[in-house]
């Protein structure tokens, strides 16, 4: 009877975003010490009061416990920049010293072969500038619409990479503030781009969001550029990374009944079976959305009635905002 195949070394770089949340960043370091990577970051905004200051130290001791051969760099912020700015500006040190990684966040649970899995694919595409992102995370791994392979290739995903691989290639192209957004959402180009209308106005109303500030996000600025670009992300066809921050403390991830909030991440078969095509499935994308991503019913009934009275910034809106000031917000 053959002996099972060994997984290679971890040669590929790791960071590992955390901010003032123990408990979960031990869970994702733990399993990145069991992966043994030969290079590892680790990236912690600044605290924002006294308290905050005690759990921040907590979380970067964790760099005390690397016991085995590892290069350690760490990134420790004095003051506090945010989610927008503290994830973007990690990331973007972690692409100045390789030229591709591993990214981690501290609510990112990895299965193990989620490491060899992306490893194999750096090396498989590192020069194929069509594709972006390696994603780790697929919540849709109960699709009943037939596969061709270990993963699949998508475009139409938009925030919430739960663990994920890229090359410093695709991060030259971010732009924290998106400043492309206003041209590229008057384009006649884009149109064509999405697969059917409810995607269209849920992207606007997303980037919209991002770009004016009111949306506190670093990763739909990573999505504008694949939209740029016509990337495509690869999606493993089981889901290898349990987000384990849902909660109270979540940025995000606040409501526990969320349906992305799921317990199905399990490890992926070896060797790799690779697509026949290299094509967008474009029918998956579609589900995906539908069920993860896209707008609830209800908010689009509002959206709607909203550009009726001529959006938010219409003279009835405003003026309905006004009274509703003088009578003490009821």
């Amino acid at each position: 009877m053959p002996e099972p195949q060994l997984a290679p070394p971890l040669t590929t770089p790791v960071l590992l975003i955390a901010f003032n949340r123990i408990a979960p960043t031990r869970q994702v370091f733990n399993a990145i010490r069991a992966a043994r990577p030969t290079k590892l970051y680790l990236a912690c905004d600044g605290p924002r009061n006294a308290e905050e200051a005690v759990r921040c130290e907590e979380v970067r001791a964790l760099a005390r416990e690397v016991d085995w051969p590892c290069e350690l760099r760490t990134r420790f912020n004095e003051r506090n920049l945010g989610l927008r700015k503290g994830v973007s500006s990690a990331i973007a040190w972690f692409f100045e010293h390789e030229p591709e990684g591993i990214v981690l966040e501290d609510d990112t649970l990895p299965v193990p072969t989620f490491f060899r899995f992306c490893q194999e694919l750096l090396e498989r595409y590192r020069d194929d500038e069509r594709v972006w992102v390696i994603m780790g995370n697929n919540l849709m791994d109960d699709w009943a619409g037939g596969t061709d392979g270990s993963y699949y290739y998508s475009a139409h995903g938009y925030g919430a990479p739960w663990g994920w691989a890229s090359w410093r290639r695709v991060w030259s192209h971010y732009d924290v503030d998106m400043g492309q957004w206003p041209a590229l959402k008057q384009s006649p180009l884009l149109k064509d781009f999405f697969l059917d209308r409810r995607e269209e106005e849920d992207v606007h109303s997303m980037f919209d969001y991002v770009h004016c500030g009111r949306m506190n996000s670093w990763s739909y600025q990573l999505d504008i550029t694949r939209v740029m670009n016509h990337g495509l992300n690869i999606l493993p066809a089981v889901n290898l990374i349990r987000n384990i921050g849902f909660g109270a403390d979540g940025t995000h991830t606040v409501d526990l009944s969320d349906p992305r909030n799921k317990d199905t991440a399990r490890d992926i078969a070896f060797p790799l079976q690779h697509p026949r095509f290299m094509m967008l499935d474009a029918r998956r994308d579609r589900a995906y959305f539908r069920r993860f991503i896209g707008s609830t019913p209800s908010y689009r009934f509002k959206r709607s009635l909203k550009a009726l009275l001529g959006g938010p910034d219409g003279a009835l809106l405003k003026a309905l905002s006004s009274i509703k000031a003088k009578l003490g917000g009821r």
